[in-house]
């Protein structure tokens, strides 16, 4: 059990859901019910793609826990694991193991899949995620952004292999792909912009103990206020990027899914703004944290809407929506 609150088996779960819906919704609902188009990754692809992402995230929580004892005895003294319920070398051990399979899924993944390229990129992450816990983590920004890069390719990982290009590929194809491309874009994008926020958040709740631990957080070198009104800036993007979307829709005489983007994502973020300016405790900052963490998952879960297969159809439209304001 002890092991099982290391890696943060809900954070995995989501990450998981994530890719599954993704990749139901989206590559595979396209493909396989409009246009009879075979996906890139098999279903045992995927799946082995899957189990390497939740691995990676998994070490990446464990070496995390490992270097940081000292700032969550202040921060999280009742969630702090590593030298009371496991001992260091015991964490370290199981960091290995979850390397170890990391290592030998993408090894696996590249002869499945013949692309070693982007089969190692998973490695890439593995190795980042660990200068991230006993350096970047402190560096100013470098560590926030790194995170929310790693969210975002949660999902662009998919969107890669799905839309690599061969010359056998119809038009038909090409248009496909382009569409599953722009999804992944805008989907990452919105897990890039939630995640930035959400880090920014933390590090209002967490100040107390990342004093102490030396790290140059956003709230520290510019001030809780200007770290409000970042996450504000970030809020601000994903508002106009829904707006378009509330514009986009009826464009092309689709007129119930404006209101509940409006009800569902425009309305929560405003709400979400307000009560980080109102917070003022370590408490209340986990609240919003929170309440980010939950807009996520509810943004992600807007890939059901998709699920029919109009998904790439629906956001190559869009991007003629954009070009054409441009």
């Amino acid at each position: 059990m002890n092991y099982l609150k290391l890696i943060r088996p809900l954070n995995l779960l989501i990450i998981a859901l994530t890719m599954i819906l993704f990749r139901v919704c989206i590559v595979a609902a396209s493909p396989y019910k409009l246009f009879y188009i075979s996906t890139v990754l098999s279903t045992l692809e995927f799946a082995l793609l899957v189990l390497i992402t939740i691995t990676v995230a998994a070490s990446g929580y464990v070496i995390n826990d490992i270097f940081d004892v000292e700032i969550d005895a202040i921060n999280r003294p009742h969630r702090v694991i590593v030298g009371q319920q496991i001992s260091e070398t015991q964490a370290y051990n199981f960091y290995k193991l979850l390397c170890g399979i990391s290592i030998f899924g993408s090894i696996l993944l590249a002869i499945l899949t013949k692309n070693i390229r982007l089969s190692m990129l998973p490695l890439l992450l593995l190795v980042v995620l660990n200068f991230y816990a006993h350096t970047f983590k402190k560096q100013l920004i470098v560590g926030n952004f790194l995170i929310a890069l790693l969210s975002a390719f949660v999902i662009w990982l998919i969107a890669l292999f799905e839309t690599t290009v061969v010359s056998t590929d119809t038009d038909l194809q090409t248009q496909v792909k382009s569409g599953i491309a722009i999804a992944g874009f805008m989907y990452g994008l919105f897990a890039f912009l939630t995640t930035f926020m959400r880090e920014i958040v933390k590090d209002l709740e967490d100040m107390e103990g990342d004093k102490a631990g030396d790290c140059n957080t956003i709230p520290f070198a510019f001030g809780v206020v200007k770290a409000k009104i970042i996450v504000s800036g970030f809020s601000l993007i994903i508002l106009m990027i829904l707006s378009l979307f509330v514009w986009f829709f009826p464009s092309i005489q689709i007129k119930n899914v404006p209101i509940f983007i409006v009800i569902l994502l425009i309305l929560p973020l405003i709400f979400i703004n307000i009560l980080l300016f109102i917070a003022k405790t370590p408490k209340s900052y986990n609240f919003v944290s929170n309440l980010l963490k939950i807009y996520m998952v509810l943004g992600i879960a807007s890939l059901l809407y998709f699920r029919s297969g109009i998904g790439p159809y629906i956001f190559m439209q869009f991007a003629n929506f954009i070009e054409k304001l441009l």
